[in-house]
C-alpha cells in the first residue's frame, strides 16, 4: 500500500518536477520540458564549449530554491532540453536578473556545431542577439528531435533568480507592461522636474532647484536601474552598462541628501546633521568618480555599505530633527523613507536577500514617484505659507491699522510713477487731497474710540470711491489722498469728490459711536502741467489751506482759484441739504445716453459752469 501511495504521489508531481523555468505570470503557458532543467558548477573559463562539460549524470537538478553559486572563481552552467513538435514554435529564455555580468546561450545550428549568444553588462546591448532591458534569447523547437541547450552564468555573486520560459505573447505582453511603467515614471518624474523649475523661476527659492536636481538624478538612476539605460542610451558601451548603475546611484543618493541639507534648513538648528549630509553628497560624488573610472578599484561590499548607510541616514536625520521640534521635517520623512526603503530592497536584492527582483524594482519605482509627489506637495504648501506670512508682514508695513488705507510711504512711492506714465502716455490722472476737519477736535477728547471710528468710516469711504487701479493713503494726521490713475477727465474727478462728500455728509448724522465727519476736498489734474510729485503735494495743501481759511466751499481744484465750484447754493452759499437732494436725486435717476451727456457737458462749459 504505500508503494503504490509513493508511486501515484510521484506520477502526480513528475511533470511539475520537471518543470523548473520560473513564470511570468500564474497562468502563463509552458511546454513540458524533454528534459528538466540540470545545473553543475565549474571553475570559471575552464569550460569553453558544451562539448567539454561532463555527462548528464554529473549535473543536480535545478529546483525552485536553487542558488547559482557564480562568483570571481567559479561560473554554471545550466542544461535543459525541448521536445520535438510537429510544428516549429518559437520560445524565448528571459533571465530577469537586471545586473549580470554575463550569461551565454548555447544551441545547435543545422550542421550540428555549438553557436552561442552573449548578453550582460560586460557585452555591449547593441551586440545582444534580442534588443531587450534583460539578457533574453530567442530558441525554436524541431519537428525531427529534441533539442538540447545550455546556458553558462558568470557572475560575481550566486544568483538566486530563475530563468523564465516564455510564449511570444506573454514576453510582449511583458515588454508592454514594462513600457507603461516606464513611460508613467518618466512623465511623473518630468512633471515634478518641470513643476520645480517654474516653482524656482516664479519664487526664487533655490529649495525647489535642489529639488529638482534631485528628481532628475531619481529619476536617471530609475531608468538605468530597470535596464532602460543601457540599451537605449549607450547601445554601443560595454563599460557604461557595467558602471552606470552604481555611478547612477551615487549620484541620485548625494543629490537627495544636499536636498534635504538644505529644504531642512539643518545648517542653522542642527549643523552636525547638515555636516553629516554634505559628507553623504560629496562622498557619494566622489565614489560615483572612482566607480566610473573602473568598478573593480572599490569592492562590491564597501559600495553597498555605503549606499545602505547614506540612505539609512537621511531618514534617521529626519527623524531627528523632526523628534526635536520640527515638525516640517516629519512631514518630509514621509516622503524621503519609502524612497530609502526601496533603495534597501534593492541592495537586500544585490546581496541576495531579496528573491523577486520585479516586485523589489515596482516597489522602487513607485516608491519613488510617491515620495517624489508628496515632498513637492509639502515644498508647495510650505512655500505658500510662507509667501503668506511675507505678504501679512508686507501688509503691516504698507497699511494704516486705524483706517485700513496705505501709509505715506506708498504716496512717495506710486505718486512720481504715476506722474511719469503720464508724461509718457498723456492719458491724464488725478490726485485728491483730503482733509478732516474735526480732527483738531479730537486731540484732547479721552474717548479715542470715536476717534478711531471716525478715522475708520473715513477709510470705508475713500475705498468705496476708489477703483481696483487706483491708490488711497493717509498722508497725515488728518489729511487722506487718492491716485487716480488715467484716462480720467476733471468731471469724473468731480464726480468722485462728490461721491465721498456726499458720503461724509451722510456719516455725520447724529451718532454716539463717531466724530462728525466734515471734509474739505482739493483735487489736481493732470492737465495742469505740473509733473513733480512733492509740487502737487505742495498745490494741494495750499488749497486746503486756503479752503480752510477763506470760502465754505468743499471742493475745489487746485487750478481755478475764481471758477464755479461744485454744487454751490443760491448766492454762493454751500449747503448740505441742497447738496443730498441733489446726489439722491442721481443716485435713483436713469443713466443719459452718452450722445445727451456729452451734448450737455459741451454745453455746460460753454457757459461757463462747473467742472
Amino acid at each position: 500500500m504505500r508503494g503504490f501511495l509513493f508511486l501515484l504521489v510521484c506520477a502526480v508531481l513528475a511533470p511539475a518536477q520537471a518543470q523548473v523555468f520560473d513564470r511570468l505570470y500564474e497562468d502563463s503557458v509552458q511546454p513540458t520540458l524533454a528534459q528538466p532543467l540540470l545545473w553543475m558548477s565549474v571553475p570559471k573559463g575552464s569550460v569553453a564549449s558544451p562539448d567539454a562539460l561532463p555527462g548528464v549524470e554529473n549535473f543536480q537538478p535545478y529546483r525552485p530554491d536553487t542558488t547559482l553559486p557564480t562568483s570571481d572563481k567559479q561560473e554554471a552552467w545550466v542544461r535543459f532540453a525541448l521536445p520535438a513538435t510537429e510544428i516549429a514554435q518559437t520560445w524565448f529564455i528571459r533571465v530577469p536578473r537586471q545586473t549580470i555580468a554575463k550569461v551565454s546561450f548555447f544551441f545547435r545550428d543545422a550542421q550540428g556545431n555549438w553557436r552561442s549568444e552573449s548578453a550582460g553588462d560586460s557585452v555591449a546591448p547593441a551586440q545582444w542577439a534580442v534588443r531587450t532591458r534583460v539578457p533574453s534569447f530567442e530558441l525554436q523547437t524541431r519537428s525531427d528531435a529534441a533539442q538540447v541547450y545550455y546556458l553558462r552564468f558568470e557572475h560575481r555573486i550566486p544568483i538566486t533568480e530563475r530563468p523564465m520560459l516564455l510564449s511570444p505573447i506573454e514576453y510582449v505582453d511583458g515588454a508592454s507592461r514594462v513600457g507603461v511603467v516606464i513611460g508613467l515614471m518618466g512623465g511623473m518624474f518630468g512633471l515634478l522636474a518641470m513643476l520645480s523649475t517654474a516653482a524656482f523661476a516664479i519664487t526664487h527659492n533655490r529649495v525647489f532647484a535642489w529639488f529638482g536636481l534631485s528628481v532628475a538624478a531619481l529619476l536617471f538612476a530609475q531608468l538605468v536601474l530597470i535596464g532602460y539605460g543601457g540599451w537605449r542610451m549607450w547601445p554601443h558601451s560595454a563599460h557604461l552598462n557595467q558602471v552606470m548603475p552604481w555611478v547612477s546611484a551615487l549620484i541620485a543618493l548625494a543629490a537627495t541628501a544636499w536636498f534635504i541639507a538644505q529644504a531642512t534648513y539643518a545648517r542653522d538648528s542642527h549643523p552636525h546633521i547638515h555636516r553629516l549630509l554634505a559628507v553623504v553628497a560629496v562622498g557619494s560624488l566622489l565614489l560615483g568618480c572612482v566607480m566610473s573610472v573602473n568598478p573593480d578599484l572599490v569592492p562590491r561590499i564597501l559600495r553597498n555599505f555605503w549606499v545602505a548607510t547614506g540612505a539609512l541616514g537621511m531618514v534617521a536625520a529626519l527623524f531627528w530633527m523632526s523628534l526635536h521640534g520640527q515638525i516640517w521635517n516629519l512631514l518630509l520623512l514621509a516622503g524621503v523613507a519609502p524612497t530609502g526603503l526601496a533603495t534597501l530592497a534593492r541592495l537586500s536584492y544585490n546581496v541576495g536577500w531579496v528573491v523577486n527582483v520585479e516586485t523589489a524594482q515596482t516597489a522602487g519605482v513607485f516608491s519613488a514617484m510617491l515620495g517624489s509627489l508628496w515632498i513637492f506637495l509639502v515644498l508647495a504648501w510650505r512655500n505658500r505659507e510662507a509667501l503668506l506670512s511675507h505678504e501679512r508682514i508686507a501688509t503691516l508695513a504698507a497699511y494704516d491699522p486705524v483706517t485700513g488705507l496705505m501709509l505715506p510711504h506708498i504716496i512717495d512711492i506710486r505718486l512720481p510713477q504715476m506722474l511719469l506714465r503720464a508724461e509718457r502716455l498723456k492719458p491724464g490722472c488725478g490726485v485728491l487731497m483730503l482733509r478732516w476737519l474735526e480732527h483738531a477736535q479730537t486731540q484732547g477728547v479721552l474717548n479715542n474710540d470715536k476717534r478711531a471710528a471716525s478715522l475708520a468710516q473715513i477709510g470705508a469711504i475713500l475705498r468705496s470711491a476708489s477703483r481696483d487701479i487706483d491708490t488711497v493713503a493717509r498722508h497725515g494726521a488728518d489729511e487722506f489722498m487718492m491716485l487716480v490713475e488715467g484716462p480720467v477727465t476733471r468731471n469724473a474727478l468731480s464726480d468722485a469728490a462728490t461721491q465721498i462728500l456726499a458720503a461724509s455728509i451722510r456719516s455725520s448724522q447724529p451718532s454716539n459711536n463717531a466724530f462728525p465727519v466734515n471734509v474739505h476736498i482739493a483735487i489736481w489734474h493732470g492737465g495742469s502741467g505740473v509733473q513733480v510729485a512733492q509740487a502737487v503735494i505742495d498745490l494741494l495743501k495750499t488749497r486746503l489751506q486756503q479752503m480752510s481759511s477763506g470760502t465754505k466751499r468743499p471742493v475745489q481744484f487746485v487750478d481755478g482759484a475764481n471758477e464755479a465750484f461744485v454744487f454751490s447754493g443760491k448766492n454762493g452759499d454751500w449747503r448740505k441739504q441742497d447738496l443730498i437732494t441733489r446726489i439722491n436725486a442721481l443716485e435713483t435717476s436713469q443713466p443719459e445716453p452718452s450722445s445727451v451727456r456729452v451734448d450737455r457737458q459741451t454745453s455746460a462749459q460753454k457757459r461757463g459752469a462747473s467742472p
